[in-house]
C-alpha cells in the first residue's frame, strides 16, 4: 500500500484555506472571524504559538457555518478536480490519505476518491481529540488504526513528514508536479 500527505501533494493548494474562501463568499459574515486569523498568525510568527493551537485557531471558523456537512460536500463537489493527474494515474484501492486536515473536510475527498483516510479529529463544533495528526503524530495515528503495516510510500511536500518517510520503506518529497526519493529504508539518501 502506498500512502499520501493530501494538501500541496495530491491536492493542488491547501484545502482548508480554499474551503474558509468557499464558505465566506457564500457567508460573509465569516469575515468578522477575520481579525481572529491575523492575530493567530501573528501569534504563530512570534513563536507564542505551538503548532497544535495555532491549526486548531485557524479551523475555529467553522463553529460558524451552519450544517457544514452540506458545505463541505459542495466544496468538492467543485474542487475534487484539483486531485492531481499523477496521482490519479497511480492510484490504488488500498491507498492511504495521512493528513493533517481535519477530517470532517478531507475524509469526505477521500470517500469519493475510495480511499482510507487518517486526518486530524476536529469535529466542526470546534473539538479537537488529541493532537492534530502532523509531524510525528501522523505515524501514531496510522499504527493506531493499521498497527504493524508499514507502507511501501509515503508521499509529501512538506519535510515536517519526515516521520513518515522514515516509517515507510520508501519516502518521496513532492513538490507541484515533481516528484523525489528522499528516504528509502528510513535512511535519508
Amino acid at each position: 500500500m502506498n500512502s499520501y500527505d493530501f494538501d500541496d501533494t495530491i491536492f493542488r493548494g491547501n484545502s482548508m484555506r480554499r474551503f474558509s474562501i468557499f464558505c465566506t463568499l457564500r457567508l460573509p459574515y465569516l469575515l468578522l472571524y477575520l481579525p481572529v486569523i491575523l492575530v493567530v498568525l501573528l501569534l504563530r510568527a512570534v513563536r507564542i504559538l505551538n503548532k497544535n493551537v495555532y491549526l486548531l485557531l485557524l479551523e475555529g471558523f467553522v463553529v460558524f457555518v451552519p450544517h457544514t456537512d452540506r458545505f463541505v460536500c459542495k466544496f468538492w463537489d467543485k474542487n475534487l478536480c484539483r486531485i492531481k493527474r499523477w496521482y490519479l494515474d497511480q492510484q490504488r484501492s488500498d491507498d492511504i490519505v495521512v493528513s493533517a486536515t481535519p477530517f470532517f473536510l478531507v475524509g469526505e475527498a477521500c470517500r469519493r476518491l475510495g480511499v482510507e483516510c487518517v486526518a486530524s479529529d476536529f469535529s466542526p463544533s470546534g473539538k479537537l481529540t488529541g493532537k492534530h495528526c502532523h509531524g510525528k503524530y501522523k505515524v501514531r495515528y496510522f499504527t493506531e488504526r493499521f498497527g504493524d503495516v508499514v507502507p511501501f510510500s509515503y508521499y509529501s511536500d512538506s519535510r515536517s513528514d519526515a516521520p513518515m518517510w522514515q516509517f515507510a520503506q520508501r519516502g518521496y518529497l513532492v513538490k507541484g508536479d515533481n516528484i523525489t526519493l528522499v528516504y528509502e529504508n528510513g535512511t535519508k539518501l
